[in-house]
């Protein structure tokens, strides 16, 4: 089974297109898989209520949703749609997520502008803290078959449940490249020793110790040299730009493996790095074993 089979998608009217939909549209066609979308009403007061003295109708955009979700099912994809009334889209997903278990959620990412508090109220933050499962973040940029798709890859760890992540994270990149009939690239990232003297065009110890942990660690994965990429610099940074560079269809990355207080040293780069891509990303939450 695919790890893209079962779909919760959120629809909002963000734009006009229903991107996050037809985006999982074409996932569940591609995996024989099935689509959720959730659209959420708001909950109006019991005052409002009152005032009002009748129900109110279905959320923005409902009839647009209903006739692609027809159209889904006419092309033979297993699709639902639900509406929830809650206060909010969050509270909404997480009654859903208690009553159902989905492989990947997908919401679509309007870009922000800077905040001098950039966490404060920040949808995907509230979307990756509110469930255990995957989110693709989706936006305008269009899949193009034999594309690219970019994973993120931390090779400086070696603790049991990091590998084990990196792992699920290369499985389930290359999951969504065969679907995507894209290439898959894993690439590392590294800050250089400030005491090594530079050394124009001469690749440094720093480099070849990356790149040798990287080959290591994808060396039952068969993938050719040209596909590993090791780079200079901090993650926030070096991600988009190598997105860019490779006109990537997804980027994918491991969020969510470590809490509390070591969180905050390692820091959440999904957070940086969201606003900053032209195209979109999976942000994996690492699977949870009880």
């Amino acid at each position: 089974m695919s790890s893209f089979s079962n779909i919760l998608t959120l629809a909002e009217a963000k734009t006009n297109d229903l991107i996050s939909i037809k985006k999982s549209i074409v996932l569940a066609k591609k995996s024989n898989g099935h689509v959720t979308v959730l659209s959420t009403r708001q909950k109006p007061s019991s005052y409002h209520r009152w005032i009002n003295n009748t129900k109110y109708n279905n959320c923005e955009n409902s009839e647009q949703i209903e006739r692609l979700v027809n159209f889904a099912k006419q092309q033979g994809v297993a699709i639902d749609y639900e509406i929830r009334e809650e206060k909010s889209q969050f509270a909404a997903l997480k009654r859903q997520l208690e009553n159902y278990q989905y492989d990947l959620i997908v919401a679509e990412h309007r870009k922000e502008a800077p905040k001098l508090w950039p966490f404060d109220g920040a949808e995907y933050s509230k979307l990756l803290n509110v469930s255990d499962t995957s989110v693709l973040f989706v936006g305008e940029h269009r899949w193009r078959d034999n594309g690219n798709i970019l994973a993120a890859i931390e090779t400086e760890e070696n603790t049991l449940n990091h590998l084990t992540f990196n792992d699920e994270i290369i499985v389930k990149a290359n999951v969504l490249a065969k679907l995507l009939m894209s290439n898959i690239h894993l690439f590392n990232c590294y800050l250089e020793n400030c005491s090594v003297s530079f050394t124009e065009d001469v690749p440094t110890m720093e480099f070849a110790h990356h790149l040798d942990h990287l080959t290591s660690l994808v060396k039952t994965y068969h993938l050719e040299d040209k596909y590993l990429h090791v780079e200079e610099g901090l993650a926030d940074d070096v991600i988009p730009i190598q997105a860019q560079k490779f006109d990537a269809n997804v980027v994918v990355i491991g969020c969510g493996e470590h809490k509390g207080w070591l969180s905050k040293i390692k820091g959440h780069t999904v957070d940086y790095v969201l606003d900053n891509l032209e195209c979109d990303l999976l942000a994996l939450k690492q699977t949870v074993v009880h």
